[in-house]
């Protein structure tokens, strides 16, 4: 259960030995325990590039797009609504899957249905088959990123645990990055189909290098099989709850379509809530819901959210509509943003081997609302230099330690069969968080006089939540400090 290497294990050593030559050939300067954790690394260091590679691409992306299949502005949305519903809406079944039937099994499942959208995506002639396989994309994201948290949380010792986190986020920073270059350069270039086929060919070969490197065990010790209508009533109350918060920029938050949704959805999560309660194998077990390591790290989150998500979705399109830049440009000025991430990443570690993880909560918060404070500045005063490329920097710095401490700490006290129920709970709510922070964000931005002004409110806006939750993750983790074990 606690290996993550198929093969014989080393009394030595904590992580099993490969058993491939191959392996050992390739990298044959180091040792059996240095391979196994290189190939671990790679494979979660990859599954997450990906995820964040393929949001970045297709914010950049989205104009080209919407002007090849005559997309309305507000119908272009669906782009990143249809994603977010199904990933948002499976992600506590996909995370129980792991639970009981292996993870690594649930994780290629779920890169194998990215794949499959991705390739969908880029071979799609009308807006409803590229909405579609936007939800399949959704749906296998779902049952891939809790899982993939999952087995990060059951590495030990803490020290290596955390560096993997590090490796993630280092991996986030170049999908970040490299998603905004090479988003500019294949939508300019070949076009923005071409986009969904690059990403299908590296998620891919994450999915194939999963099932070479990662132990394939079910754990026996888990849950019973999952409660299928606990599911539906959780894909249901979820998927409309993000759809009625992505209505709210659309349509307003009294509109009808807003508000059925919104209905709706508590109607379904009462009936979850109900189910859950008489179910023998919950999708959320109470004690999860009591996890105290859990709800510490989600106080905090929503800020880094705001701070990181919401740059990257209202960024590109400020530089576009306001400043004017094309596709190609704003990838390029974009690009520090992961640049800093990968910066962040090892400065994550280093403090969190020193100091209380809330107190480098706190921290990179501030980091994120200063450099949303430089951003906000940005509309009114002209300079890229002064401006966009400082906040940029200080928020992918901050997010990254942000990122890392929250990651580590959100499964530090949880049994080792409830890993991917803990991790669907925390991404769940960073989801539902991402969707309420895009619809937030774009309706403010839409509301004002002048994209301008309505862009520099945005940010203020996002500024106010970064700092709000850094002091909200110092005070939870101050009074939680004797029960968490991170």
């Amino acid at each position: 259960m606690g290996y993550l290497v198929r093969s014989r294990v080393s009394k030595q050593s904590k992580i099993a030995v490969p058993r491939s030559r191959s392996s050992r050939v390739a990298l044959a300067g180091l040792s059996d325990r240095s391979v196994s954790r290189f190939l671990v690394a790679v494979v979660l260091s990859v599954t997450n590039f990906v995820a964040v590679f393929d949001g970045i691409v297709v914010t950049v992306a989205l104009p080209s797009i919407q002007a090849d299949l005559g997309l309305r502005q507000l119908d272009a949305q669906w782009l990143i609504t249809a994603y977010a519903v199904a990933l948002g809406g499976m992600l506590l079944f996909g995370g129980r899957c792991g639970d009981r039937y292996g993870r690594r099994r649930i994780l290629v499942i779920g890169l194998s249905l990215f794949v499959g959208g991705l390739l969908v995506a880029g071979g799609a002639w009308a807006p409803w088959l590229l909405f579609t396989a936007r939800a399949l994309q959704g749906l296998g994201a779902a049952f891939a990123i809790p899982n993939s948290f999952a087995i990060i949380s059951a590495l030990r010792p803490p020290d290596f645990r955390r560096r993997i986190f590090a490796s993630v986020a280092v991996a986030g920073g170049l999908g970040a990055a490299g998603g905004a270059i090479i988003g500019g350069l294949m939508t300019e270039g070949l076009g923005w189909r071409f986009v969904f086929l690059l990403t299908a060919l590296v998620a891919g070969a994450a999915a194939v290098l999963a099932t070479k490197v990662l132990d394939g065990s079910a754990c026996n010790s888990g849950p019973g099989r999952p409660d299928l209508v606990a599911a539906f009533l959780s894909l249901a109350g979820l998927g409309l709850l993000v759809l009625a918060i992505t209505d709210i920029a659309r349509a307003g938050l009294l509109a009808p379509a807003t508000m059925t949704a919104f209905i709706l959805s508590v109607l379904f999560l009462v009936a979850f809530v109900v189910r859950e309660r008489h179910s023998k194998a919950p999708l959320v077990p109470s004690r999860i819901l009591r996890d105290r390591a859990l709800w510490a790290a989600v106080s905090g989150l929503p800020g880094v959210v705001f701070a990181y998500d919401g740059t990257a979705f209202i960024g590109p399109l400020f530089l576009q509509q306001v400043a004017g830049f094309r596709p190609l440009e704003t990838g390029l000025a974009f690009g520090p943003l992961g640049v800093a991430v990968l910066a962040g990443s090892p400065i994550a570690g280093f403090v969190l081997r020193r100091l209380h993880w809330s107190l480098v909560a706190a921290g990179a918060q501030l980091l994120c609302t200063a450099g949303l404070i430089f951003l906000q500045r940005a509309p009114g005063h002209a300079g890229y230099l002064t401006h966009v490329l400082p906040g940029l920097m200080l928020i992918g710095t901050g997010a990254a330690i942000s990122v890392i401490a929250f990651n580590s700490v959100a499964g530090s006290n949880a049994r080792p069969t409830d890993h991917g129920g803990v991790y669907a709970v925390y991404e769940t709510v960073k989801y539902l968080t991402g969707a309420l922070a895009v619809a937030t964000l774009s309706t403010v931005a839409a509301g004002m006089g002048s994209l301008a002004d309505g862009y520099g409110l945005a940010f203020t806006v996002s500024a106010v939540i970064a700092f709000t939750c850094g002091v909200a993750a110092l005070i939870v983790g101050r009074l939680t400090r004797k029960d968490i074990r991170a």
